[in-house]
């Protein structure tokens, strides 16, 4: 089979590996699109390289076709559509059994090497096991379900953010997870949803998808205009989907008192945060990392159409131009927000 090898900062070799074979409980999926997460995109520009060590096949957004199933695998047969779930947990741990699985202490992420190396989906085949697959509805596209691990996390965040009818909410990031972050504080109830960010042209996106503010960052009056939208108390809630210290404290300085901040963005292990900020004020501070129990309705959305996931998709590519795939997202001028590769 072919697979897309990260080799190091700027490089990618597709090769030739043995197609695998499923063990008892696992299944063999041929994968027909997989995304380029953010997260893969740092580690490509030599930026937390322990994340995705040379050496390891990306990516953990991915869909495809059931090939073969192992001996004691009942419920997948072949030529079911499926949604792959790249979050790995043990079932044993506290986390487990409290049904929190994302915050298994012993996860692994498919296409990471950040708690284990463990290959991902950028190839022709993948082995999972038998958990970790979703159907996906014949009314989804296979580039669509690419969209369980983001949209999943956009519907996580606004859960963690307990965002409710009446709401004002700022997105900070028109990246994916800000555009699916803009269309699921919508669906949940919040009355203005105002978009942040640098570039024209991801507001324009945001626009496009429900926003009904958005505003540059930079912009002199940014606070001003914050305060005129929020009758002067600012916003109930605060979406931090950059990952930078400086966007984090847009995000401590703008809530209001008593307001809930949600950590996302993660670009560095550490960020100089303004303290005084999230105390004098009471904030709420919440972070949220991937997803508990928001695959069932993450798929449903998906099938309803509840998301326009076509205005956040911008390239597909096959998977030979993998390389062409991410500097297009690490070029800020390109308008690449999600690209697919379809293997």
């Amino acid at each position: 089979m072919k697979a897309a090898v990260f080799t190091g900062p700027y490089e990618f070799k597709i090769c030739d590996r043995e197609k695998p074979k499923p063990g008892p409980k696992e299944v063999l999926i041929r994968i027909r699109a997989v995304g380029i997460c953010g997260s893969d995109i740092h580690p490509y520009m030599g930026d937390g390289i322990d994340r995705r060590e040379p050496g390891i096949i990306m990516g953990h957004e991915a869909s495809g076709d059931v090939e073969e199933v192992g001996s004691e695998v009942t419920k997948w047969k072949p030529g079911d559509r499926v949604a792959i779930n790249p979050q790995i947990n043990d079932e044993t741990c506290p986390m487990c059994k409290k049904g929190l699985p994302h915050l298994c202490d012993h996860s692994l992420l498919i296409g990471s090497s950040m708690r284990g190396f463990l290959d991902g989906a950028m190839c022709e085949y993948l082995i999972m096991h038998e958990k970790q697959l979703y159907h996906l509805p014949d009314e989804v596209s296979y580039d669509h379900g690419t969209f369980l691990d983001p949209l999943g996390n956009a519907i996580h965040l606004i859960n963690r953010g307990g965002v409710k009818l009446g709401d004002v909410v700022v997105i900070i990031g028109a990246g994916t997870i800000g555009l699916l972050a803009i269309q699921t504080a919508k669906l949940a109830g919040a009355v203005n949803v105002i978009a942040v960010d640098l570039s024209d042209y991801k507001l324009g996106i945001a626009k496009d998808v429900g926003a009904d503010i958005c505003l540059k960052s930079d912009d002199p009056e940014f606070m001003d205009k914050i305060k005129a939208e929020t009758h002067g108390t600012g916003p109930d809630v605060v979406v931090e989907a950059v990952g930078i210290g400086v966007t984090y404290n847009l995000a401590l300085n703008m809530c209001k008192k008593r307001g809930t901040v949600v950590a996302l963005g993660f670009t560095k292990p550490e960020l100089d945060i303004a303290i005084q900020q999230i105390i004098y004020k009471e904030l709420n501070v919440y972070g949220s990392t991937g997803y508990a129990d928001e695959c069932e309705t993450t798929l449903e959305f998906l099938k309803m159409k509840k998301v326009d996931i076509d205005k956040v998709i911008t390239h597909r590519l096959p998977l030979e131009k993998v390389k062409e795939g991410f500097d297009l997202l690490c070029d800020k001028n390109s308008g690449a927000i999600k690209v697919i590769l379809n293997p």
